[in-house]
């Protein structure tokens, strides 16, 4: 049974290919305590985001649990225990060396090679992950920020937060008495953030040159002024708040985790691209004999929720070739289907498969190119409507059609039609070379040949659906940028161990 679970892949596939020569070099022979087996304490952090286990459970697991031990090869009664603070040592110095990075490539790239997993066809998606934080107003963003430079003020320059108007401490760190921060109406909220605004303003005028203004939380704090609040030349109001249609989504939104970001469709949090392989299955009758392979993620990356997924494709590309593993054929949604994206792809000697995004003129309830008839070289020979244009010229950036005025006039459609008759006695419409290719590809895409393609990029939802749900990282435990890269390699490369443990338990 051990054999046929996740602990026998662990143990068979991967325990030796941990790299633990990078840590021992944080260690001396000669000086110090005896540490806990190395290929121990990297592989418990692995097999925590496996099961989504805290720290606690992940101490028990290591102590009690057998299937942990054979995983781990734990012999000795002295390896079965590691407390929680050697854990968090160990996931620190992992995160300060990079290691997070190097155990998915390696680890990953051995289960594919053991398998043997075709990479030529993958298919990419991304997906929006939260932190562990709240939700906080404009107001709460200023005062938090102030507090949490103040404390760190506190505890490394204790001679410089002596200097600091006491009515300001009182206000933002032991918050006592009247007219503190703490017990704000939201009816005075508008008034509060002007005040909170101003004080935010003299604290980073007063130790903008002296060496507290190295503090992170001085740069914080400065960072979030200026994306919040204005410096104003008017002698009544030095500091004014920007309106919250100025501030832009690309701003601090919690102290707590200044990496995180906000974005109008996807909420509060970051942005997670997940590439896994794929196997068509077109047989109508499968072999009930012949277990299918498993789809293995084979790239993950961390970006921020303000990033478009276009930008995605050149790191996945990079990542994927450097190992060896790098697709022939890409699947994708149509985010990654601008005719940028299919150049580069090009470019790498990437196919990517992707619809063409919607046109804006379609979302708004208008013809498009698309409703028009168009001949091999792009002339428009006759409108939705059916009427044939009275003239047509092709030039080197655009093409032109011409309609009668008269006759557009008398159309039904001609609030939905894009030409135009503004200052002008007839009806024109123009579009470029470019526009007549991106038709040509929509066109395309509506035929069955590249639905046939395209129908088997759906199955990445269900990776990510497990992703979330089975290992836990539809709400994360952690904050920061380092750290949530952490624990979505580490989830992507636990859903491997799963997903190659189900293989080799249904063939025997």
């Amino acid at each position: 049974m051990l054999d046929r679970s996740w602990a026998g892949v662990f143990r068979d596939c991967l325990l030796e290919q941990l790299p633990v020569r990078d840590l021992a070099t944080g260690f001396r022979d000669d000086y110090g305590r005896p540490t806990k087996d190395i290929y121990v304490a990297i592989g418990a952090l692995i097999l925590q985001q496996l099961h989504d286990f805290t720290d606690q459970q992940t101490t028990e697991a290591i102590a009690l649990n057998i299937a942990w031990h054979y995983a781990l090869d734990i012999r000795h009664n002295s390896d079965a225990y590691i407390c929680e603070r050697t854990l968090r040592n160990y996931r620190k110095m992992v995160l300060d060396a990079g290691l997070d990075q190097v155990l998915f490539r390696t680890l990953t790239d051995k289960l594919i090679k053991e398998i043997g997993i075709d990479t030529s066809k993958q298919r990419l998606d991304s997906t929006a992950v939260r932190s562990a934080i709240g939700g906080l107003t404009r107001p709460e963003i200023l005062v938090e920020a102030t507090c949490k430079f103040l404390r760190e003020l506190k505890r490394k320059h204790p001679e410089q937060y002596s200097l600091v108007d006491p009515e300001i401490i009182r206000k933002y760190v032991t918050r006592t008495g009247d007219v503190c921060f703490g017990d704000t109406r939201p009816s005075e909220s508008r008034k509060r953030i002007s005040e909170a605004a101003g004080n935010v303003f003299k604290l980073v005028e007063f130790f903008q040159e002296t060496e507290c203004s190295t503090l992170e939380s001085y740069q914080l704090l400065r960072k979030i002024f200026h994306e919040q609040c204005e410096v104003s030349s008017s002698g009544e109001a030095p500091v004014t708040v920007r309106p919250p249609s100025k501030t832009g989504c690309d701003g601090v939104i919690n102290p707590a985790d200044p990496d995180a970001r906000y974005n109008k469709h996807r909420g509060t949090g970051y942005l997670v691209q997940i590439m896994e392989t794929y196997d068509e299955e077109d047989s109508e009758e499968p072999d009930t004999s012949i277990t299918p392979k498993p789809d293995l993620i084979t790239h993950v990356a961390v970006d921020p929720l303000t990033m478009h997924d276009k930008d995605a494709l050149t790191p996945a590309f990079d990542d994927t070739e450097q190992r060896g593993i790098k697709p022939q054929e890409l699947l994708a949604d149509s985010h990654y289907g601008s005719t940028e994206c299919i150049e580069n792809g090009n470019g790498r000697d990437v196919e990517i498969v992707a619809p063409a995004q919607t046109p804006k003129g379609k979302l708004q309830g208008k013809f498009t190119l698309e409703d028009f008839d168009v001949d091999d070289e792009g002339r428009i020979t006759r409108c939705p409507a059916g009427q044939r244009p009275a003239e047509t010229s092709v030039a080197g950036i655009r093409l032109q059609v011409i309609f009668m005025a008269e006759t557009c006039e008398s159309c039904p459609h001609k609030d939905r039609c894009p030409a135009s008759s503004v200052g002008r006695s007839s009806v024109r419409y123009q579009y470029t070379h470019d526009r007549v290719r991106l038709r040509l590809r929509r066109m395309k895409e509506r035929g069955d040949e590249f639905r046939d393609r395209y129908r088997w990029c759906v199955g990445v939802e269900a990776t990510m659906s497990r992703l979330k749900y089975q290992m836990g990282m539809i709400r994360l435990r952690v904050r920061k940028m380092l750290n949530i890269t952490y624990v979505a390699t580490l989830c992507a490369l636990g859903l491997n161990i799963r997903r190659v443990a189900a293989y080799r338990s249904a063939v025997g």
